[in-house]
């Protein structure tokens, strides 16, 4: 859902640009509800062992088609959104509370959104030592989903106007695919 994700990452830096009034603030809230997601691409690169194919279009066709084989997703962790909570405390400073305002509402319509269909417990997939003790392993962390035959034949498309996991309602033209098939 990264379409979904931009969507309310600008309405939200909008938002916080027109009651703070500070540009920082509004480029951290940005920075936390939309580019919190550069660590799927780390994920891709360095754990998924991808780094032939680093391209953005290669990137997205691989996550929409649900091969990931790692979740390691450093910053999609609640250690570090306490960590950086604790920060904030001593010191406010508006990038920094930007970036943990947008982080929060981007794992909060994580939970919300992928919790529903792929993950298997979904307010502990966000804890990192939880992800930790499942040896970061796709298999098990994410159910099973059905992706589409035509799963990432149109990545940018999808990347724009995919909001939502694929589900139930998507099953006409679908076929079964693991977290745990090869690229």
């Amino acid at each position: 859902m990264p379409g979904g994700h931009l969507a309310t990452s600008l309405a939200l830096s909008s938002v916080t640009y027109y009651m703070t009034g500070s540009a920082e603030a509004a480029a951290g809230s940005f920075t936390g509800g939309f580019l919190i997601d550069v660590d799927h691409y780390l994920d891709y690169i360095v754990f998924e062992r991808q780094w032939r194919r680093p391209g953005p279009v290669s990137f997205l066709r691989y996550y929409f088609m649900n091969r990931p084989r790692k979740l390691v997703l450093p910053l999609h962790s609640a250690e570090l959104m306490t960590v950086l909570f604790a920060v904030i405390a001593a010191h406010p400073w508006p990038l920094l509370v930007g970036y943990w305002v947008g982080a929060a509402m981007h794992l909060t319509f994580d939970i919300l959104v992928n919790g529903e269909v792929g993950l298997t417990r979904p307010f502990a997939f966000y804890v990192f030592s939880y992800r930790f003790s499942k040896r970061f392993a796709a298999e098990n962390l994410v159910n099973d989903v059905t992706v589409s035959a035509d799963a990432g034949s149109h990545p940018v498309k999808d990347f724009l106007l995919r909001w939502r996991p694929l589900d139930e309602t998507d099953t006409d033209e679908a076929k079964p695919r693991t977290s745990t098939q090869t690229a």
